[in-house]
């Protein structure tokens, strides 16, 4: 069985801002989407997800609004601000160059006939 979770903490931030470049999206919403695109091999707890949300929120790469949904029920969606979606640009870039990079180191193979 394939262990992803020590891959997978340093980039659901990337994939949160991506969802939200999207359109706004409420926090369960997210949860599956990012369940379902990747092909349930990312996935997020909802004790997970909250905590990073709120941290987004503070750093200001996110906002919040309450929407009513039915006669008694709130639900809360998350919008991508300015800030959000230039950091999401910018992690984008450094994600595609680490990536690039890790993909030489891998392939990379020793030359038996270097000196």
């Amino acid at each position: 069985m394939t262990n992803y979770n020590k891959f997978k903490v340093g980039i659901l931030e990337i994939l949160l801002l991506k969802l939200l470049s999207e359109k706004d999206l409420y926090g369960y919403e997210m949860i599956k989407l990012v369940k379902s695109l990747s092909n349930n091999i990312i996935t997020i707890s909802v004790s997970g997800m909250y905590p990073m949300l709120h941290k987004l929120k503070e750093q200001g790469l996110i906002t919040s609004y309450e929407l009513r949904i039915g006669e008694r029920k709130n639900r809360i969606y998350y919008h991508l601000t300015d800030k959000g979606y230039a950091e999401l640009c910018q992690m984008r870039d450094d994600f595609e160059r680490l990536i690039a990079a890790t993909y030489k180191i891998l392939n990379y193979t020793f030359d038996i006939d270097t000196k």
